[in-house]
């Protein structure tokens, strides 16, 4: 798996570590794109700014001002020749040079013109907020230490800016600097606030497909894993079927074709559940039935051997509560056979029904080995499964899952303090009246 932008490398030195990118700066496009715009802005606003203030009259020594200039004009040739070989290669350690460098560069620009009290010291706030959005919090706080002992050296050492008759500068002067100085900076945090907005609306529309690309696979594997059970239920009454036909064919007898009956009814009955299943998946009303009574079945279909085994705690005044049919008895027996197998064959099983909040809950407790602690991490994750290879596939658990999130519940998988496990979804409760989701 590639280790994400803002995530380092284990290998990696812990000083590269720590100077890494933000979370949020993800991409190397934006991180190496959006920087080179911004230099070249600073460039461009900076000279501009130089020119107009000799041409207003302001003394400037373009000696230091022009070396100023040009290291970051040059440094931003050799980054965008980079980009340029290194397509798709971000900065990532070297983000915090560059900032740190811009840094240094504007705190001896500040030096020869006037310190703190040239308006364009504010730009140390949008080198800050950049280096905030951009680098580790590590690598932005100590950039922020950095900036703020330069701002601390600027208010005691700098050339003062003079007027080149001599004298300082006007009020009015020092107010077109500063509205000049707000404006740049706005542009600049403007520019770099919409890139990132642009960003992350793009990576949001990415995550939705892809929530959507994981739903669909999801159903898709909720009718792998229906299509799963409904032909292992199959499987036994078609081959008894087989085996009865072949007998009817050398001695035939009432006591065969009975069998052979009884056995297509159950194979009908199965069938007529996966159309109910279906037509829940295509979001069709399921019919409304009694908790009681869809119980009352599941339990009919377990061997009497494993029946017997079964502790039932079934409220009274729950018994006619209706609830949605489709799945809900296929969800009770994944989980009372998965109960019977992990306990001994001497060892009850509970299960119990709870009403709470407009929800009906039925819970399965065991006395087994309970789940490993991978399984409870991954529980619910198709062909997942306790059993040994071969004995399961895994399906179980993850059909539970998704009916329950299907029909706005919930499902629940844990291991009790006594020993055993613990497994219950819910439902929402029905009214007379109300019809079935």
């Amino acid at each position: 798996m590639r280790p994400s932008p803002h995530h380092a490398a284990p290998g990696l030195p812990s000083w590269q570590r720590w100077t890494g990118l933000s979370e949020i700066w993800v991409g190397a496009d934006l991180s190496s794109r959006l920087l080179l715009l911004l230099r070249w802005l600073a460039v461009l606003g900076q000279g501009l700014t130089l020119a107009m203030a000799e041409k207003f009259g302001v003394e400037i020594p373009w000696g230091p001002c022009g070396i100023a200039l040009g290291i970051t004009l040059i440094s931003n040739v050799i980054l965008a020749w980079w980009h340029r070989q290194m397509p798709g290669q971000h900065l990532g350690g070297g983000f915090f040079h560059v900032l740190l460098g811009d840094a240094a560069t504007l705190t001896f620009l500040l030096y020869w013109t006037g310190g703190l009290t040239n308006p364009f010291a504010i730009f140390y706030l949008v080198q800050l907020t950049l280096a905030a959005v951009a680098l580790r919090s590590s690598a932005a706080i100590s950039l922020g230490l950095l900036m703020g002992s330069a701002a601390a050296v600027l208010l005691i050492h700098h050339q003062p800016l003079r007027l080149q008759q001599g004298g300082p500068l006007s009020p009015s002067m020092q107010v077109y600097g500063q509205f000049t100085a707000l404006f740049l900076a706005g542009a600049f945090v403007l520019v770099m606030l919409v890139a990132i907005r642009r960003r992350s609306h793009r990576l949001q529309m990415e995550r939705q497909k892809l929530r959507q690309e994981l739903e669909s696979r999801e159903r898709f594997l909720s009718v792998a894993a229906l299509a799963t059970g409904f032909a292992h239920e199959l499987a036994t009454p078609i081959g008894t079927l087989a085996l009865a036909a072949a007998e009817m064919q050398t001695h035939p007898d009432a006591e065969t074709a009975a069998l052979m009956v009884k056995e297509a009814a159950r194979c009908q009955e199965v069938l007529q559940r996966l159309r109910t299943l279906g037509q829940e998946a295509l979001g069709q009303s399921s019919t409304p039935c009694e908790i009681g009574h869809v119980i009352q079945t599941t339990l009919a279909d377990l061997p009497p051997t494993q029946r017997q085994r079964i502790t039932l705690s079934l409220p009274k005044d729950s018994r006619h509560t209706q609830v949605a049919c489709a799945g809900l008895r296929e969800a009770l027996l994944v989980l009372l056979r998965n109960a019977l197998l992990s306990s001994s064959h001497d060892l009850p099983v509970e299960l119990s029904v709870r009403l709470q909040d407009g929800y009906i809950f039925f819970i399965v407790e065991d006395r087994g080995p309970g789940f490993t602690t991978e399984m409870l991490a991954h529980w619910g994750e198709p062909f997942r499964s306790t059993r040994a290879a071969g004995e399961g596939m895994g399906l179980g658990l993850f059909f539970v899952r998704r009916l329950a999130a299907s029909m706005q519940g919930s499902a629940v998988v844990e291991n009790r303090p006594e020993g055993g496990a613990c497994v219950s979804f819910s439902l929402p409760r029905l009214s007379p009246a109300q019809p079935a989701p």
